[in-house]
């Protein structure tokens, strides 16, 4: 077991960094998107630019064993968006973002994109859906959007509590944002009861075809760290459902997505539930054909592992995907400040079929790892200050806490992973337009993980814990 490593170099990140995204911030001036109305019916064009920049220290991930500090500077999200309306029922929205860097897996360490040279030519569509206001009962969006099953994957990415939204929160499928946090298929919103009681239901694409992902960890002896792995294809062509209902007990939300705070314009105690489920996802029995450089399949003095297929058992069983959460939200104002609190509960379940399903595509992209099998939970507590720093600003310090069951994970069965922190919001402008975040997060695991970092030895940096101390700058415009 490798020492945990120092924090030795934070104290010249945070100097650093500081100047860096106060620079950044000051100088922005954040304006509301150019908006253009034509027609007689209300049509419009409503154009918008987002951006976050990160700057990150973590204990891990430098240094030739990857068990020394690392400091990485990475765009966060870039996007530029279209919203174009015919009239008041019926439009269009297209959002864009580009492949520059995340922090949603927060135990898989790897270059952003931008130091691959390859961010400026990966942009990706994340949004692409008919808008359809039929009315106030009967809200569509038909084509790629996101799943309504968590308040969590619904809050606003330019507008949660905390610097982000969490990490481990994100449903099942594949390891990029169009399968765990979008996908394609037809969404009905509405509401009912004075616009107390919000309805979502969605049918989805769900699984459908094969996952390739790389193997992050193996034995030095097998070589077989870093080889793709591809799954296999789904067992049927099923769809998933997913419904959620929530209700307001104060004022409503609105909208068809959630903000972190309301900065005390509304009072707000919602609660929510959400399911999703989604027949006959994955096999229940399955292992690794490994395909080696002279083709064969068997391994060999001198052979080198270039492709793991997974291969289904003699038992065709299938199992079942299904998900339910819980979250809630309270907020009022006073005259000592605003108090918000937030939480969100998760269980994601595909009938232990880790324990038999032991291809590593399957237990890396589809029934385990960190979007498959789990539960857990987050706690978020913030306040925002009664004064005003500057022409309109505002402050926000914040705690969190989450803890977090996976089925496996790196190798590790019934791993548990507890993250807790805090940190300040300053709104610049008095809302989200611009906003610098300092946040500081300690990952405890529960059994000693091997976490991968690329170019290091193919077992991993092995520790208990760790901590990364992180800032961000935001423009919306």
């Amino acid at each position: 077991m490798l020492k945990k490593p120092g924090f030795s170099n934070s104290c010249k990140t945070v100097v650093a960094g500081s100047a860096l995204l106060l620079g950044l911030g000051l100088a922005s001036q954040a304006q509301a998107g150019p908006r253009i109305e034509f027609g007689e019916d209300g049509g419009f064009l409503q154009v918008d630019l987002k951006g976050q920049l990160y700057v990150e220290n973590t204990e891990y991930g430098g240094g030739p064993m990857g068990d020394k500090n690392r400091t990485d500077i990475h765009f966060m999200r870039n996007r530029v968006g279209f919203t174009g309306m015919l009239d008041e029922t019926w439009g269009y929205k297209l959002q864009t973002c580009g492949n520059t860097g995340t922090t949603k897996m927060p135990v898989m360490y790897g270059l952003s994109a931008q130091d691959n040279d390859w961010n400026d030519r990966d942009v990706r569509v994340i949004d692409a859906y008919v808008i359809g206001n039929l009315n106030e009962h009967v809200n569509l969006k038909i084509g790629l959007t996101k799943i309504p099953l968590t308040r969590a994957n619904l809050d606003d990415c330019f507008a949660p509590l905390s610097q982000d939204r969490s990490m481990f929160v994100y449903s099942a499928y594949g390891t990029s944002p169009a399968k765990f946090s979008r996908d394609l298929g037809a969404m009905a919103s509405g509401r009912f009861l004075g616009d107390r009681l919000t309805y979502f239901a969605g049918i989805f694409q769900g699984r459908e075809g094969t996952t390739a992902v790389q193997v992050p960890l193996a034995p030095v002896a097998s070589n077989m760290a870093g080889v793709t792995a591809t799954s296999t294809t789904a067992p049927k062509t099923s769809l998933e459902y997913v419904g959620r209902v929530t209700y307001d007990f104060l004022e409503s939300e609105g909208g068809s997505g959630y903000q972190g705070t309301y900065f005390g314009e509304k009072k707000i105690l919602n609660f929510g539930v959400g399911m999703a489920y989604q027949p006959d996802a994955a096999y229940r029995y399955t292992s690794n054909t490994v395909t080696y450089s002279d083709g064969s399949n068997a391994a060999g003095a001198g052979k080198v592992p270039v492709k793991i297929a997974s291969t289904v058992g003699a038992d065709k069983s299938t199992v079942d995907y299904t998900a339910f959460a819980a979250d809630m939200l309270f907020e009022y104002p006073t005259a000592f400040g605003v108090p918000t609190i937030t939480a969100q509960y998760l269980k994601v379940d595909f009938e232990d079929a880790y324990l038999t399903s032991t291809a590593s595509a399957e237990r890396i992209g589809v029934v385990s790892g960190m979007n498959g099998q789990k539960e857990g939970y987050y706690i978020k507590a913030a306040h925002i200050l009664p004064m005003t720093v500057g022409k309109a600003g505002k402050i926000q310090p914040y705690v969190l806490y989450e803890d977090w069951k996976f089925a496996h994970l790196l190798g590790v069965n019934s791993q548990k992973i507890i993250q807790s922190g805090g940190g300040i919001n300053y709104y610049v402008t008095g809302d989200q337009r611009v906003r610098l975040t300092g946040e500081f997060l300690k990952t405890d695991f529960d059994k000693p993980a091997n976490l991968p970092v690329p170019g290091t030895p193919s077992t991993g940096v092995a520790l208990n814990d760790f901590n990364t101390f992180r800032m961000m700058v935001q423009v919306v415009f």
